[in-house]
């Protein structure tokens, strides 16, 4: 339903995160809402797919012309994907990264709705949360890495400084595109096929676990798992910033830590996870989920739309 602005539209008062794609003034219980929910993920997966793969192809034949065009293209590529090139892991990141373009121009075609609003109940990122959520993240996530690993063996990959520059610039993008994807719209797009959160959050850590490919099950349900928790942090914090502090300091940390004492191309390989591994690290995410609540409470953060939200004020 078109807002009296007739341009936008704005999320029913009291809507919680997994619920809030629904425009005011239509009825939830409509056939009609839940068919265009299940075409609005059909659409969503379909236009990440060709956006992601054309960037990595591009950045792909970007490098590979940069580079001097060592070998075929293909062969290129192929090292690339392997992220046996430091242009591989930015190619992947960058191709994951289109999913926040892919999820802002859903929003604002779609369902006429601010790109803001991806973010959180706000709408926007709310800075002084995501902050200290990292923070948070990084003390427990890497520094579970340190109580299982110990002090690292230093063994630097070649070319360590182009991998750890490529780390530090694109691996915060492609988590928080991860997130903006499965805990946002995907899990947005669930609540319109069916209102309840519990289901939304359920059917996006489905989803996202899926997507990553070929796994054993621990490491199966550790994505899951992962997927469920964060969910579960933004449906009770309102927004993507827990889940997304989170996901960044996770990636930062496994990928620095490859890069130091193995290669970033051998982390990328991995497909297996024993269930010892993937029960701490699980726990791991269940502590962090426990804090970022206790900290989204402290600085009041708001978990649901407000009723005074109006569309005044500059177009974002």
């Amino acid at each position: 339903m078109a807002t009296a602005e007739g341009r936008w539209t704005l999320p029913e008062p009291g809507s919680r995160y997994p619920l809030a794609l629904l425009a005011r003034g239509i009825d939830p219980e409509q056939a009609s809402v839940r068919f265009f929910g299940i075409i609005a993920l059909v659409i969503a997966v379909a236009g990440y797919g060709v956006a992601s793969t054309s960037v990595n192809l591009f950045v792909d034949w970007l490098g590979w012309l940069v580079e001097g065009r060592p070998g075929t293209l293909s062969e290129y590529a192929t090292r690339s994907s392997a992220f046996q090139t430091a242009t591989g892991l930015v190619a992947a990141n960058l191709a994951i990264g289109a999913g926040i373009l892919v999820v802002a121009g859903l929003l604002r075609l779609l369902h006429r709705r601010r790109a803001t609003w991806m973010w959180s109940v706000t709408p926007g990122i709310r800075w002084r949360f995501l902050l200290a959520c990292f923070l948070v993240g990084l003390v427990v996530l890497v520094g579970l890495q340190f109580l299982i690993s110990g002090v690292p063996v230093l063994k630097p990959q070649p070319d360590l400084a182009a991998f750890v520059v490529a780390i530090l610039v694109t691996s915060p993008i492609q988590a928080a595109a991860e997130e903006v994807l499965f805990r946002g719209y995907i899990m947005q797009a669930l609540g319109l096929v069916w209102r309840r959160e519990w289901f939304a959050v359920v059917g996006s850590a489905l989803l996202f676990a899926l997507f990553h490919g070929t796994q054993n099950l621990p490491l199966f349900f550790h994505r899951f798992f992962f997927g469920l928790l964060m969910g579960a942090l933004v449906w009770r914090t309102g927004g993507l910033e827990a889940s997304i502090g989170a996901h960044v300091a996770n990636n930062l940390g496994a990928f620095l830590w490859a890069a130091l004492t193995t290669s970033v191309a051998q982390a990328r390989a991995v497909q297996e996870l024993t269930w010892l591994g993937a029960g701490q690290e699980i726990a791991a995410f269940a502590v962090f989920a426990l804090v970022a609540w206790w900290v989204s409470g402290r600085m009041r953060v708001p978990a649901t739309v407000s009723p005074g939200l109006s569309l005044a004020g500059p177009l974002r």
